[in-house]
Parts: C-alpha cells; sequence; structure tokens
C-alpha cells in the first residue's frame, strides 16, 4: 500500500487552517457574545441531531469490522457492488451506513476499511464520494416538517437528493481506473458460487483473527473512536458556525453578492439570497434551515437551491471528512468533483423531476413517518423546540438491517444467475 500521509505535508491545506484558526480567535476576540451564541447553535445541533444519529451506529461499525462480519458479508455483496458501482463487497456496509445514517458515517467507515487495505485508494475516493448524502431523518424530519413544515416537501427532496447522488456514483465510476502499481482488491465474483457462504465465514473468521484484540478491548476502541469521532464533528460544526457569523458581521459576504444576483436572474428571481448562500456553502444544517425561512423565493427556486446545497454538503461536512481521511491517501479533490457535481445534478433534477413528483405525492401527507404519537402530532419543530434524535435511533436501525438485508438478497440473486449462465 502505497505511503499514507501525502496530504499532511501540503502547503495549501497548512495555510487554510491557518487562516481559518485565526479568523475564528480574532472573532472570538472583537464579538465574544456573537461567537458565543454561533457556537451554541451549532452546538444545538450536533447534540440533538448528529450525536445520537452516529453514535450507536459508529460503534456497531467499529465493533462489526473488528469482528469480520463487514469482511464476511462483503463477500455476499460483491456481486452488487461490482457490477453497479466497480466496488468490492465491503463497502456495501459503508454505503448503507451513508444512505441511512448520513454524513459523515459513510467517509469515516470508509477511511476504515482503507486503513485495513480493504479498499485501493481508487475505491477509496469513489465510496466516500458515492457514501456521502444526507439522512433520510434529516431530509425529512428536519428539513421538511421541522424547517418546511411539510412533510411532502421533505419526501420530494429526499427522492431527489437520492435521484442525483445515484447519478453522480454512476458518473464518477467512469473516471480513471486504478493504475497498475495501485494494489487492487480480490474480485471474489470470480470465485466458484456453489462456495460463496464457506468462503464468507472463513473470510469472517480470518479477519477475526488477524485483528485479534478481545471483545472487552474492541468494544473500548469502539466506544473509544466513536466518541472521538463525534467531538470532532461538533468541533469542526462550531468553528463553522462562527465562520458564519463572522462573514455576515464583516459584511465579506457582499462579495459574492453580484455573483448570486447572476445567476439568480437567470430565473427572473432579484431577491437577495447572499446570507442564504454564504449558510449553504459553509454548514449544511444552518444553511438548510436559511433556505426553508427564504419566503420571498418561490417554491420551486427554493426547493432547487435548497437541493443544491444538500448535495454540496457544506464545507464544514468537506472539512470532517478531509480530517477522517488523514491517515489515508485519498484525494481530497476527487471528492470535491463530486460534491460539486452532486450540486449541479440536483439544482437540474429538482427543475426536471418537480411537476411530475408533486402530481405524484399531491393527495395527502405520507403515513409512514415518524410521529409523536404520545401528542399525536407531527414533530414539527424537530429538533428546533427542544427535541432530539435520541429517540429515533430505533427506527433508523430498522431501516438500516432492511436496506442492508435487500442489497444482499440482490446480491445473492445476481450470484445465483450468474451461475445458472455459466451452466
Amino acid at each position: 500500500m502505497q505511503p499514507m500521509n501525502t496530504r499532511s505535508n501540503s502547503k495549501l491545506t497548512t495555510l487554510v487552517l491557518g487562516v481559518l484558526a485565526g479568523l475564528v480567535v480574532v472573532s472570538i476576540i472583537l464579538f465574544p457574545d456573537k461567537a458565543f451564541q454561533s457556537s451554541l447553535e451549532g452546538l444545538t445541533v450536533w447534540w440533538k441531531l448528529v450525536f445520537p444519529a452516529l453514535m450507536p451506529f459508529l460503534i456497531m461499525a467499529e465493533l462489526l469490522i473488528g469482528f469480520g462480519v463487514v469482511q464476511g458479508t462483503g463477500v455476499l455483496l460483491e456481486p452488487l457492488m461490482r457490477l453497479i458501482f466497480r466496488l468490492p463487497g465491503v463497502s456495501g456496509w459503508a454505503l448503507a451506513s451513508g444512505f441511512i445514517v448520513g454524513f459523515p458515517a459513510g467517509a469515516k467507515i470508509t477511511a476504515s476499511l482503507r486503513e485495513k487495505n480493504l479498499l485501493s485508494r481508487t475505491e477509496t475516493e469513489r465510496l466516500t464520494a458515492l457514501s456521502h448524502v444526507c439522512s433520510p431523518l434529516f431530509l425529512i424530519m428536519v428539513v421538511g416538517i421541522g424547517f418546511l413544515h411539510s412533510a411532502k416537501l421533505g419526501i420530494l427532496l429526499a427522492i431527489i437528493h437520492y435521484i442525483s447522488a445515484i447519478i453522480t456514483g454512476f458518473l464518477m465510476r467512469l473516471g480513471k481506473k486504478p493504475v497498475a502499481a495501485e494494489p487492487k482488491t480480490v474480485n471474489l465474483m470470480q470465485g466458484d458460487p456453489s462456495t460463496i457462504w464457506a468462503s464468507a465465514l472463513t473470510t469472517m473468521r480470518k479477519a477475526y483473527w488477524d485483528d485479534g484484540r478481545s471483545f472487552g478491548k474492541l468494544l473500548g476502541d469502539a466506544v473509544a473512536n466513536a466518541v472521538q469521532t463525534l467531538m470532532l464533528i461538533g468541533g469542526y460544526m462550531m468553528i463553522f458556525s462562527v465562520l458564519i457569523n463572522v462573514i455576515s458581521i464583516t459584511h465579506f459576504a457582499d462579495i459574492l453578492r453580484p455573483f448570486t444576483q447572476f445567476l439568480l436572474s437567470f430565473m427572473n428571481i432579484f431577491t437577495d439570497t447572499t446570507p442564504h448562500w454564504i449558510k449553504g456553502l459553509m454548514e449544511v444544517h444552518l444553511g438548510a434551515y436559511s433556505f426553508s425561512q427564504a419566503n420571498d423565493l418561490p417554491l420551486l427556486p427554493q426547493m432547487a437551491l435548497l437541493s443544491t446545497f444538500l448535495g454540496w454538503g457544506g464545507l464544514s461536512a468537506h472539512a470532517q471528512v478531509a480530517g477522517f481521511h488523514q491517515k489515508t491517501d485519498a484525494r481530497y479533490l476527487f471528492f470535491l468533483q463530486s460534491r460539486a457535481l452532486h450540486a449541479v445534478l440536483a439544482l437540474f433534477t429538482t427543475i426536471v423531476l418537480w411537476t411530475p413528483l408533486q402530481m405524484l405525492f399531491m393527495d395527502s401527507e405520507p403515513s409512514f413517518l415518524w410521529l409523536d404519537k404520545s401528542s399525536g402530532e407531527a414533530a414539527a419543530s424537530f429538533p428546533v423546540n427542544g427535541e432530539s434524535a435520541w429517540g429515533l435511533w430505533g427506527p433508523m436501525l430498522t431501516q438500516f438491517l432492511f436496506i442492508f438485508s435487500l442489497m444482499l438478497l440482490i446480491s445473492i440473486s445476481l450470484r445465483l444467475f450468474q451461475k445458472k449462465t455459466v451452466n
């Protein structure tokens, strides 16, 4: 495997991080009250939404990788992942986590797989880009019900977000193939289909013995790594919340105003949306709330811009992904390109599919959403007025198991079909 620290010596990265740190320090000195309030906003979103959503899944992923379960099920998922995304079977766990738990769970699990040499660099970059999506919890419960007060709009945004994400994954898989010097993972589709279950069990057992940690040690490491990861995410969210406030106070956003007005002129929109753009570029949670409160925008442009910045993900999430891959050789440029492509595709997908999707969901609000059964009302203010995601990780786990089981079923069916074709 290639050296894993190639990006740590980047002068540009050091310069950017130094400038950001300087801005944070200066803002705290000059505007202590505003800085405290901004950091508190980021901390609130982290504690109510990010921490409870990610904590169980990060611990579970670390345990299952240590026990070899991810590697074993990767053997079963090989046909599906190779056929659709040109990725090894072990990437299925990160992909399912990304689509159900949301970012940055996919990037964290992908980095762990690369550190164990289960993915090549090209596969790591492609999987990181593909699994970096918003969770249904955030899109439907938070943005739809909480911010827009409409479950239907949340459903529509989720459909558009995932369609554009899958298209992005297909387009990014057409990129450069691994060079000859890069180690490639084994294509398990080439083995005998009749021995696939034995191969999965053998792979799982070998991975567990290679890990070598006892259950107590593995559990302790899983909890410690999960908490450390979540603290890192919380720190990024608070820092970028402060930076957004600094940009607002110093009117630095005025530089972007001609650019944003020029782009919106093509939609016959002449209102000033620059503050919303700044929040969307910097932090996706605060950006989504900002755009959802832009009542001076018509519905379609509002949803198109909201979809765009949901696809972009925010520089705070970009920094989190870069931090997770600091010990790997994955390149940030590939991830940046994928986020830009997802943002553009989400914009055009919203414009093209908005009317058909509205007709599809025009009758009534969907009845399968998480509701507050004790009061009989939808959690319409989640997570604004004190509600949190602590009680929702059970439904999220159920969704994850359903999606993962469905992927296994499709993959096994593909392998059986392949066996019949060969015979």
